[in-house]
Order: structure tokens, then sequence, then C-alpha cells
């Protein structure tokens, strides 16, 4: 099966997984309106099991830097290539100075929430999808290989793991541009109304890669 047949026959369970997180739209409205609910900003990043091995204390540190960084920056209305890999960056950065951890897909999330339409969320199971997509997708494998995500011993190795991202999501936005026709096709057929269909594309790859054998069957 296609990627394209995978994504038709899926389209409306991925619609629906994303309908059912109800905070998502939540945060989004939140930031979007300039909020700084550290509460709402905390339950989402648990609801994302975003801080595993960290403790009270540090949650709300966190916390706190994401929405420093989140006032700290005028919006970007029209979100290029670079724009992603400098916020990515910056964000990053910021997190791994709060604690020193591997920030690679809370990164991605927490930039989601201030992009929606831009920003691939960064997942495991997204990636596996990817890695077998891109030996026999004609559109993926011309892209950069993604391979495994480098490791962050030291500050300065943020920047090639923020490489590794860039390439990731590029594949994401690839299948998104390609398909964007049947995408438009499957939103007025079904009278679709789940906004963003980076997140179609992006649950739809997460059903491929999760080793769930009943995923197929949800409804």
């Amino acid at each position: 099966m296609t990627f394209r047949a995978y994504l038709k026959r899926h389209y409306a369970t991925a619609c629906k997984m994303q309908r059912g997180i109800g905070n998502d739209p939540v945060i989004v409205d939140m930031l979007r309106t300039g909020g700084q609910d550290a509460h709402l900003v905390k339950k989402w990043m648990e609801s994302y099991r975003l801080f595993q091995g960290i403790n009270a204390q540090e949650r709300r540190k966190i916390v706190r830097t994401f929405l420093t960084f989140a006032k700290s920056h005028t919006r970007i209305r029209r979100v290029t290539e670079d724009d992603i890999r400098a916020l990515y960056t910056e964000l990053f950065r910021a997190l791994y100075r709060t604690k020193r951890q591997l920030w690679m897909s809370a990164t991605s999330k927490l930039l989601w929430c201030l992009y929606p339409n831009d920003v691939v969320m960064y997942d495991s199971f997204v990636h596996r999808a990817l890695l077998v997509l891109q030996r026999i997708d004609s559109t993926l494998t011309v892209l950069p290989r993604i391979g495994d995500p480098p490791r962050v011993r030291v500050e300065s190795d943020i920047d090639s793991l923020a490489e590794h991202y860039m390439n990731y999501q590029g594949m994401v936005h690839t299948l998104m541009r390609v398909h964007a026709g049947l995408l438009k096709d499957l939103r007025e057929r079904t009278g679709e109304r789940y906004p963003y269909d980076l997140r179609i594309v992006d649950k739809v790859l997460w059903m491929i890669g999760s080793p769930n054998p009943s995923i197929d069957g949800i409804e």
C-alpha cells in the first residue's frame, strides 16, 4: 500500500484522533493571544509525556523558560525553513540550559503550539515510518537521509541535532505538499473541521510507525 492510499483510507480516523486531543486548541489559542498560563502549559506538557524523569521544581522552571521564549519574540506571519531552524535551535538551547537533557521532541511540540500550521512534532513512531518510506517513496528518496538522531553531549551538539530535525520535518512537509490535492478533496468530501493538514499527515505517519498491531482498526 502506498502512503497516498493509506492516507486516503485513514484520513477520517486520523482527524478524529486529533480532534480528541482537547488541550491542543486551548494552548494554541492562549499563546496566540499572548497568554502566559503556566498551569495550562504544564498540563499540556504532561499530557504529551515531556516531563519524564523531571521533578516538580524543574518542571516549573521549564514551563517558565518556554513562556519567556514565547513572549520574547514577535510572531512570524510567513514562516520559512530558516525561521523554523532558528526558532528550534533557540528554544532547544534555552531548555537545555534550564535542564541538561535531550529536548528534541519537546522543542518541536512546544514550537508547534506557536506555529501549528508550520512546525512538525517530532515523534519516534513517525521517525520509524519515515525511515522506511524514504527507501520506497520517490518523493522522499531525493531528500537527505534522516538516519538516527545524533546525541547531545554538550551544548554545541544542538546544531547537528537541529539539522536532523530539519531533515525530518522537511520530509513531512514534502508529503503534505505532494498530497495537498488529496487532503483538500478529503476535507471537502467529509466536511472535516480539524484545521491543520500538517498534523493529519503527521498522525497518519504515526499510525504507520506504531508497533500496535490493531492500529489500523481504530475507528
